[in-house]
């Protein structure tokens, strides 16, 4: 099943935001919680804009934004995750405002309230030697390769292993099963790379 999962990660590529929440934002435990419905729209900036404005970058906004290894993805992508009810998954309004100010108000924020740890710990290469990091409520390791755990994931249904963050794991990367790939490669200028679980 390892080249069937890809994590989505954002590219090597300058012309990326860097995405920084406002002070507002910051404050509202949107990394690890869903947010109340009906609740003011996360609002992000270019953390990288001075940088990029220097090195006269001329910065993107693609339909996949990266808040860490979290995503931020279009109205169009949203609706598309939307047909296939992905358990844990609560997605709320964004505000992106670009290096030119100008803001979209057509993002959303994907926060999974549950991690799916299905790494296998006998096949998968991690950091042995220190104890679990606590963050957020999770135990997290440091991952340096990853085997799925074939019996776990077996035993799961499809459905509720399409889409998921990985658990006991300090990377937490979105995974998605090659099912859902072409959501996040568009054509190839989505914002957002796919990497088999096998390459990593």
């Amino acid at each position: 099943m390892d080249n069937e999962y890809y994590f989505i990660r954002k590219p090597d590529d300058d012309r990326l935001p860097f995405l920084v929440p406002d002070e507002n934002t910051e404050d509202r435990c949107f990394r690890f919680e869903p947010q109340p419905q009906g609740s003011p729209p996360l609002v992000f900036h270019n953390g990288w804009r001075d940088l990029q404005r220097k090195n006269k970058i001329v910065g993107v906004t693609p339909d996949i934004l990266f808040a860490g290894a979290d995503l931020v993805v279009r109205d169009a992508i949203r609706e598309r995750l939307l047909e296939h009810r992905i358990p844990s998954m609560h997605m709320h309004p964004v505000v992106y405002i670009d290096n030119a100010g100008q803001w979209h108000e057509d993002f959303w924020y994907l926060t999974f309230a549950d991690r799916f740890d299905c790494w296998d710990r006998t096949t998968s290469e991690f950091d042995e030697e220190s104890p679990p990091i606590r963050l957020g409520g999770f135990q997290l390791q440091e991952v340096y390769t990853y085997c799925l755990d074939e019996e776990l994931m077996r035993q799961t249904p499809l459905d509720n292993r399409r889409l998921f963050k990985m658990g006991g794991d300090l990377n937490a990367f979105v995974v998605c099963h090659s099912s859902l790939s072409h959501i996040f490669r568009g054509n190839g200028t989505s914002g957002a790379s796919l990497m088999a679980i096998a390459d990593y």
